[in-house]
């Protein structure tokens, strides 16, 4: 009950019909799908380059649990005052899923944004690794979780051409070797073939 009271406040039902809000939450998958799309709809991310698109994707997204990271890369200032205008968003469904006593992260980390938009602008892997305190592994992680996020933009009702379009090119930016993710996830790039969400259909 809880839970369908804050998807009504935020407008994804209107009683028991899913509304546009709500099949856009619906078709993300996440630690917070109502985060992600709401962030997603709001127009904030829309005149980012696809490389800082793909930077603020990771800093919603991605929980970070190292403490005392290094990283050398600084993200692009339009990147970090993006994320900074997202935090009425973040503070105002924080507060409602308080008020209804639900513990959902809302993630705004930025720690690893400039890493993930050095990776977009094409930084060799080798070089991308001497700048931060993570290691291999975690790097992948993190891309890959950024890489999920981002496959998954398209699918969205109600975003902008131009955010679905900079998602598209962000998408290949980041998804090479070494982190490859499965070529299904930017299978159907082209607006004319048509294909299934892959986070979705990982759950069937």
């Amino acid at each position: 009950l809880s839970l369908k009271e804050i998807l009504n406040y935020f407008g994804c039902l209107d009683g028991f019909i899913t509304t546009e809000v709500g099949r856009t939450v619906s078709v993300l998958r996440g630690d917070n799908e109502l985060w992600l799309a709401l962030v997603l709809m709001s127009g904030h991310l829309d005149e980012l380059k696809p490389s800082e698109l793909a930077g603020v994707i990771e800093a919603i997204s991605t929980e970070i649990n190292q403490p005392d990271i290094w990283c050398g890369y600084i993200p692009s200032r339009q990147s970090e005052e993006v994320l900074a205008d997202l935090g009425g968003i973040r503070r105002e469904l924080i507060k409602v899923q308080s008020n209804h006593q639900i513990s959902v992260p809302v993630y705004s980390e930025p720690d690893l944004m400039g890493l993930v938009e050095a990776w977009a602008k094409g930084t060799k892997w080798s070089d991308l690794i001497q700048n931060t305190s993570l290691d291999e592994g975690d790097v992948v992680r993190v891309i890959r979780r950024t890489i999920d996020t981002l496959s998954q933009i398209k699918f969205c009702e109600l975003i902008s051409d131009q955010l679905r379009k900079n998602a598209r090119i962000a998408l290949k930016e980041i998804n090479r070797f070494p982190v490859c993710e499965p070529e299904d996830l930017i299978r159907g790039s082209d607006d004319n073939q048509i294909v299934l969400n892959p986070a979705t259909e990982r759950l069937n």
